[in-house]
């Protein structure tokens, strides 16, 4: 009896091949492949088969008539890549060439080109972008970013990485990741070969093409099979290893965790490793966020890579004398008025924050503010309700005052109350989300810190922004708009940089000039989010401004944040 021979099937996942595979590999996995050479996939059986020879540059050359190709800059496991110049747009650009030959099938084709798109849109400017795709001459290629520079391994083998230079490197990674993750890529492989500094000191991720692209369902299309361990092995997170089929975004957490460890001990965290501050002279505060982040569960490590930005950047922002300083007890923080900035201070920190080219992406900000909220909904909810029904109170249009001694009712404006206490109570919401933000521990006494901490100030902010923001749409809609954008940042600046209202205010209209319709977008945003919760039944929006908010604190932190740390006293205390 003749029974049908078995259909071939890719040795690396298991999937189907179509006829005619190159390499016998699936599409996703000979993607997958291109890759540094010390990056391991189990059970590949040509790891230490010798590689196929990279093609001159003078047959490059052949094969892209549009490039100038410069020379091979080196080759991975199954790519070499080459410098090359694009003449049309006068740039150095990077070409990789994988080594198989290109499959004639229609299905690879499709299949790679949907791989491949997933890392173009990875546009990001802490990671390496992808230019263009496509095959010629029987091989596939990618055309990417050239960055001029060297790598975090020949850094970490050339010298011993400062602990502040790590500190400086470490928030660059995580915001890359948060922005992969966010659109649902892993990276999968984050080790010192591949993150990249550039002559200027600009920080590159390189390498997604090992990204397992989140929710692709594996048979149709992820990059890996259910039972590749795609990574390598020291920097691998322990679910990379035993469930490979489960890893998300939390294994590139733990890799990150590796990384920073051996940055700042050049050692790397193997078997039961002790704390980096007991292998070399750091701040002990280091030993918590690094070992948080290579937690053996994934669920007890941080859930976010902002999560390990802020929490890095705090760090950074506070010297340790001060964080070891004896601290007062709540009460006595309570009563403890925060002190303005001397005007040296105020002129100084100003100068450092305008000197500043920073980067503002308003659809990360909600992306992040979601997330965020997404962890910790209900506190977010509350803490908003009672703001909103505290600020629909006292914005009342008329209030009864009645006089029981002389049995007489009589009708007060509730504008003066309005103005008094709306400043300082939106100051402590503030409060309450910036900690939020940067992981430090807050409680609901934090929503009225501003009633404790610069209350004045808090109170003119607020009367004066307001008044003549008013005045400007009596006069021209146009001028109210510009002014309600160009001040709002102010509130947040007096009670966490200390600033009086007015320089806050000008700080505020300053750097929102910037990047005016950037911040412009974010506001609209905001509003249209507000309005969308109002019109949802009015209980809406206790549930659309707290994503409003904290998307426009997010973008506060971006501007503001690595410069939160004052020379005298705290930004902010919990109150």
């Amino acid at each position: 009896m003749n029974e049908n021979p078995p259909s071939p099937k890719c040795p690396r996942c298991g999937a189907p091949l179509a006829a005619g595979a190159p390499e016998g590999l699936c599409p996703s996995c000979l993607l997958a492949l291109n890759l540094e050479p010390q990056t391991v996939l189990p059970g590949d059986t040509a790891a230490s088969a010798p590689r196929p020879e990279p093609l001159p540059p003078s047959e490059v050359a052949k094969l892209f008539p549009q490039l100038e190709i410069v020379r091979l800059l080196g080759q991975g496991g199954m790519g070499a890549v080459y410098l090359a110049r694009q003449p049309s747009l006068d740039r150095l650009v990077a070409l990789k060439i994988l080594h198989a030959p290109a499959a004639a099938s229609a299905n690879f084709a499709e299949r790679f080109t949907r791989e491949a798109r997933a890392l173009a849109k990875l546009n990001h400017p802490n990671i390496v972008t992808v230019h263009d795709f496509g095959h010629a001459g029987g091989r596939y290629y990618l055309l990417m970013e050239f960055v001029d520079g060297l790598t975090l391994r020949d850094l970490l083998q050339s010298k011993k990485i400062p602990p502040a230079e790590a500190l400086a490197i470490v928030p660059k990674i995580c915001d890359a990741l948060q922005f992969a993750h966010e659109h649902g890529i892993v990276h999968r492989d984050i080790k010192p070969e591949n993150i990249l500094l550039d002559r200027h000191g600009r920080v590159k991720i390189a390498d997604f093409g090992i990204a397992k692209l989140v929710g692709d369902p594996p048979a149709a299309g992820a990059l890996t099979g259910a039972q590749d361990r795609v990574g390598t092995p020291h920097y691998m997170a322990p679910e990379q290893v035993e469930q490979s089929r489960t890893v998300d975004h939390r294994a590139d957490i733990f890799s990150l965790g590796v990384v920073f460890y051996e940055m700042l001990t050049g050692e790397l965290p193997l078997g039961r490793f002790d704390a980096p501050s007991q292998r070399v002279r750091i701040d002990v505060r280091l030993d918590e966020v690094v070992l948080h982040a290579l937690e053996k569960e994934p669920a007890r490590r941080y859930q976010q890579a902002s999560e390990v930005r802020t929490a890095v950047e705090t760090i950074a922002a506070t010297p340790e004398a001060a964080s070891t300083a004896s601290t007062p007890s709540p009460a006595a923080r309570s009563a403890e008025p925060i002190v303005s900035r001397t005007a040296a201070e105020t002129e100084a920190f100003t100068r450092e924050i305008l000197a500043r080219d920073y980067h503002i992406d308003v659809l990360h900000c909600f992306r992040r503010s979601w997330a965020l909220i997404r962890q910790d909904f209900w506190p977010f909810i509350g803490v908003t309700a009672i703001t909103l029904l505290l600020l629909s109170a006292t914005s009342s249009p008329n209030v009864n005052i009645t006089d029981h001694q002389h049995n007489t009712t009589t009708n007060g404006g509730a504008g003066i109350l309005s103005l008094l206490i709306n400043g300082p109570l939106l100051g402590g919401l503030s409060v309450y989300y910036l900690r939020k933000v940067r992981g430090l521990p807050v409680s609901v006494e934090s929503l009225f810190s501003g009633f404790t901490q610069r209350f004045v100030q808090l109170f003119l902010a607020y009367l004066v922004t307001t008044l003549l923001t008013v005045l400007g749409f009596l006069c021209l809609i146009l001028p109210g708009i510009y002014l309600y954008v160009a001040w709002i940042f102010t509130i947040t600046l007096v009670i966490d940089q200390r600033l009086d209202f007015w320089p806050a205010m000008n700080l505020s209209r300053k750097i929102v000039n910037k990047h005016w319709w950037k911040i412009f977008a974010l506001v609209v945003l905001v509003f249209l989010l507000t309005l969308s919760g109002l019109l949802g039944l009015i209980v809406g929006i206790f549930f659309t401004s707290p994503i409003a908010w904290l998307a426009a604190t997010f973008a506060y932190e971006d501007i503001f944040g690595a410069a939160r740390a004052a020379p005298s006293k705290p930004a902010t205390t919990e109150s």
